[in-house]
């Protein structure tokens, strides 16, 4: 017997074995999987091995469409019980094509097609080695797209009066004027990049079930505890020091025991002043004889351009650091010399400033410095947007308004103007207008709340947003969120008003122009002029007349009882108006064709003639300044 043919013939039936196995292989796979997905293949993340095309579409298709019909449940529990949010696909406003995307479920049936001819096309070989890769297992991806943006928004919105606040320890007074620490509170809070991550997990996943969320307990830095130690210099501060801040020939008077009341900690555990508390006393004393704050750019068109006619100008400011450094530094002087307070040295330096102590008095004088603020907008903001047009302007009167709703009204425009709004972005009034606090501004002023005219701090803000109204109107931008005021309010008029009230109501509207637009104000000679500052795309918009309708009498006079007023004291408005409904027709025509409209539905309700009628029998004195 040759040994080599032997050899031969025996290396020439193991190829022959290998591709009979393999083909095995392939026609038992084929066999089993003859309609199903293979072993192996995954899509987004969840094995759909052993099933068949149809069942796959089906399930995607019923998840699908529950996620965009219903959103994601999301339940937050916290000191307060339970809270809900359900985050919608997409959001829409008064128009049903402006929306607001907060997620989007990509082409499944593309994908799940793919998924399931992977190792079933070409010739053989193509197959065995696409076949190959599902043994360690093979995922498809249908693209679930998760907006954090506004996912966060809205989450930031619903939950942020849910929160228990924290609340840092501080020192206060007993009613025999001995000082007192008042414990801290816990609060509650979020990872909200965390939630949105989670988020976006499940939606990938396809996952319809409600997500639960604990929130979690938050200790403020600065606690009893750690207040504890510095009773013994904050007695002494409290019994003692008195400071005098001096800006041109003002001076204002802290004395020990408001100063004891700022006291505060940094993250250091050194000894410092609540910056918000110094920022309200500046406001409530120096900044209303300041020249005033920087000025952006003014534009107008002129020849078919956008020209600068008036160039931003730098404007004061008080220095809220320096002003800290300052009381840091007297609270320091205070400490090191804890037997005596003649032991303070007659002069201390801080940055360059002079404080000067005098012994007989136990007087800090402190110099409020002035510090110097550039514009934001000027004529390289507009070149580098390619903001080139005026493509919308309103102006409302508010002549006769209070002083305090002047104010109001002048604190808001100068939030607002300035404003880049991107491309598709939603722009928000409340959200662009912060916080109505008395740190940020506001003053109280009387607003139309439930069935009431009621004061509270940021009263005349309407005159804002019924403004920005028409100015998103005479652009011919889609508007996504507008209430009518509950009565008429003459001034405004029916059917053209918008009302605001942190978080909602609220007034916006989306940039789908293209480009970024820029928001410009002013608040002078009783009047409020918005500019919206763009590229034009040769849109035309049209507003109709109010329609009125369904006209009601007014009705008896309502009494009101106050503690704002004397016992016996009364005070009536001479306004009333008539209820009515209004409907406008707003129309966009744009340069290919297309018209979009949009109805302005307002039902007014009557108001009565109301009088106020007092009710105290003595009424508290002014509120010191801060």
């Amino acid at each position: 017997m040759d040994i080599k043919n032997v050899i031969k013939k025996k290396w020439f039936f193991i190829p022959v074995i290998c591709m009979a196995v393999v083909v095995i292989c392939i026609g038992g796979l084929e066999l089993n999987y003859a309609d199903k997905y293979y072993p192996g293949v995954n899509i987004n993340g969840q094995s759909v091995a052993g099933k068949t095309y149809n069942e796959v579409l089906e399930e995607f298709t019923v998840t699908s469409d529950n996620l965009t019909k219903h959103g994601l449940d999301l339940v937050f529990i916290g000191e307060k019980g339970k809270k809900e949010i359900n985050i919608p696909a997409t959001a829409t406003g008064l128009t049903p094509d402006a929306l607001v995307n907060y997620f989007s479920v990509g082409d499944f049936k593309t994908e799940s097609l793919r998924a399931y001819i992977w190792g079933r096309k070409g010739n053989i070989i193509q197959r065995l080695r696409e076949q190959s890769t599902l043994v360690g297992g093979k995922n498809f991806n249908v693209s679930v797209f998760a907006y954090r943006t506004t996912i966060q928004s809205l989450l930031s919105e619903q939950l942020k009066k849910f929160f228990a606040p924290t609340v840092p320890a501080q020192f206060s007074f007993d009613k025999n004027g001995n000082v007192l620490i008042i414990p801290e509170k816990l609060g509650e809070n979020i990872r909200i990049e965390t939630i949105t991550d989670t988020i976006a997990q499940n939606l990938y996943a396809f996952n319809t079930q409600p997500l639960a969320f604990n929130l979690e307990r938050e200790t403020p830095y600065t606690t009893e505890e750690k207040l504890t130690p510095l009773l013994p210099l904050v007695e002494k501060i409290s019994a003692s020091a008195n400071i005098y801040f001096h800006y041109q020939n003002h001076v204002w008077k802290v004395d020990g025991k408001k100063l004891v009341t700022w006291i505060t900690l940094k993250p250091d555990n050194k000894i410092t002043v609540d910056d918000k508390k110094i920022k309200a006393f500046l406001f409530a004393s120096v900044d209303t004889l300041i020249d005033g704050p920087p000025q952006n750019s003014r534009f107008k068109m002129d020849g078919g351009n956008l020209i600068e006619v008036s160039p931003g100008l730098a404007g004061e400011a008080a220095n809220i650091e320096k002003t800290v450094t300052c009381i840091e530094t007297i609270i320091t002087a205070i400490q090191k010399s804890m037997t005596t307070m003649e032991e303070i040295p007659a002069e201390l330096i801080v940055d360059g400033s002079k404080i000067t102590f005098n012994a007989k008095n136990n007087g800090f004088d402190v110099p409020i410095e002035i510090t110097t603020a550039q514009p934001d907008i000027t004529q390289k903001t507009i070149n580098q947007y390619n903001i080139t047009d005026l493509i919308g302007t309103a102006t409302t009167n508010f002549k006769g308004g209070s002083l305090d709703r002047q104010r109001n009204i002048e604190v808001g425009v100068s939030k607002l103007t300035g404003i880049l709004i991107a491309p598709g972005q939603e722009f928000s009034t409340t959200k662009s207008i912060g916080e109505i606090t008395e740190e940020a501004g506001f003053v109280k002023e009387f607003v139309i709340k439930e069935d009431q005219t009621i004061k509270e701090l940021g009263g005349g803000l309407c005159q804002l947003s019924t403004t920005l109204f028409r100015t998103a109107l005479s652009s011919g931008l889609p508007i996504t969120e507008r209430t009518n005021h509950k009565f008429v309010i003459p001034y405004y008029g029916p059917g053209l008003d918008a009302t605001i009230y942190d978080p909602h109501p609220d007034f916006r509207f989306v940039n789908d122009t293209g480009n970024y637009l820029l928001l410009q104000g002013t608040a002078k000679n009783n009047e409020v002029t918005f500019e919206l500052y763009g590229t034009t795309d040769e849109r035309v918009a049209y507003v109709s007349n109010p329609i009125l309708s369904n006209e009601k009498p007014v009705p008896e006079t309502r009494n009101i009882m106050t503690s704002d007023l004397l016992l016996g004291q009364v005070q009536c408005t001479t306004s009333t108006y008539k209820g009515v409904t209004a409907d406008v027709t707003y129309t966009v025509n744009y340069k290919d064709g297309t018209v979009k409209t949009q109805d302005f539905h307002s039902v007014y309700q009557p108001w009565p003639k109301v009088c106020l009628i007092g009710t105290s029998s003595s009424l508290p004195p002014p509120i010191p300044a801060p």
